[in-house]
């Protein structure tokens, strides 16, 4: 749903697309470029001290989210000032929220080290 509550047609329109673009590469493939992009995020965050990561390194033990706190910043602002540098992260919903990323199958390597950077000059 998008905001106000229509449904997002272009999302919609584009899933037969999707699940033929996966298909054709393979669901292996998927999920490892997945996995690889986010453990270089969770490894590259694990070795900043100013940064508490929640997500487990371990590959078998998480996927596409690397939820992690940064000294000093609210979640919130961790995510708004990433957007300011046109890096899209959120915030978890829940009771106890945390600063996130998810990496996919769109994103690169760079990308990774980009975001990286911006939560490194938040020290």
């Amino acid at each position: 749903m998008s905001p106000g509550g229509f449904f997002a047609y272009e999302n919609q329109w584009a899933t037969v697309e999707a699940f033929q673009f996966h298909r054709q590469i393979g669901k292996k493939r998927v999920a490892d470029r997945i996995l690889d992009l986010n453990g270089q995020l969770k490894e590259g965050l694990s070795r900043m001290s100013h940064v508490t990561l929640h997500t487990p390194l371990n590959r078998d033990l998480s996927a596409g989210f690397v939820c992690f706190e940064v000294n000093g910043l609210s979640p919130k602002e961790v995510v708004s000032r990433l957007r300011e540098k046109a890096v899209i992260a959120s915030s978890t919903p829940y009771g106890k929220s945390y600063a996130r990323f998810s990496a996919g199958i769109v994103n690169t390597p760079a990308e990774m080290d980009r975001a990286l950077s911006l939560i490194r000059a938040m020290a």
